[in-house]
């Protein structure tokens, strides 16, 4: 019974240190803006895709913010996974609408590439979403070896962002970057084993995990109030 005990206390006080691989903010501004309907943008991967998100970030007063977690390796079809696997993470959010996907594609396929700021919010009004969804693959990396044990682990950076369509404005963003470690290497990653298993992820099980980890941080939507002003 003592073992036990000992082994409890031992697991509360890891998992009270366990690293943070998790960034959430909120803006101060976020209550000021109301929202249900969202517009789920492609994910980005490539040079192009992140100066450009880069430059979104700086003027909303995120300097650096879109590049702070990149480690320069992205593995091909990266950004397709993460695109998927956002949208499954979403769709499980009763709270939220979705813009339906093959309209957001098909609309987008028809602007400049890459699209501006200024013409992402129009088309986000003209489908009638209250706020756009960006995310940005910063790393990709697949494990090499097996689940039992592996030469380089699986590693997974991903930012979103939540841009309110009427404005521009950042309303929150999200990081998350993990390179998978044994509980060897750093005893406070038990936390993470109690939670997926003892076992080494691929890319695309990492990439999930922290997709599931940054929806779960995303404001609530705040549908608008019925009040009216006399």
């Amino acid at each position: 019974m003592i073992r036990e005990l000992v082994a409890a206390t031992a697991a509360v006080s890891l998992c009270a240190c366990a690293p943070r691989y998790l960034q959430s903010e909120l803006s101060p501004d976020a209550t000021l803006y109301e929202f249900s309907r969202v517009m789920v943008l492609p994910v980005a991967a490539t040079e192009t895709d992140r100066l450009s998100a880069a430059r979104q970030s700086d003027r909303q007063g995120q300097a650096g913010a879109a590049e702070s977690y990149r480690t320069g390796e992205v593995a091909a079809g990266a950004d397709a996974v993460v695109t998927d696997l956002l949208y499954g993470a979403l769709a499980e959010q009763p709270s939220l609408e979705l813009v339906a996907r093959a309209l957001v594609e098909r609309e987008m396929a028809a602007l400049s590439q890459p699209p501006s700021p200024p013409a992402l919010q129009a088309l986000a009004r003209k489908l009638r979403a209250d706020v756009i969804l960006r995310g940005l693959v910063t790393d990709y990396r697949e494990r090499e070896g097996s689940h039992v044990g592996v030469a380089q682990p699986a590693a997974v950076g991903i930012q979103l962002w939540l841009v309110a369509a009427r404005d521009g404005q950042m309303i929150w963003q999200g990081r998350y970057y993990e390179v998978q470690q044994s509980m060897t290497e750093d005893p406070r990653t038990l936390p993470l084993y109690l939670k997926r298993g003892t076992r080494w992820l691929t890319a695309s099980e990492l990439a999930k995990y922290a997709v599931g980890e940054l929806v779960k941080t995303l404001p609530p939507p705040r549908a608008a109030s019925s009040a009216t002003t006399p």
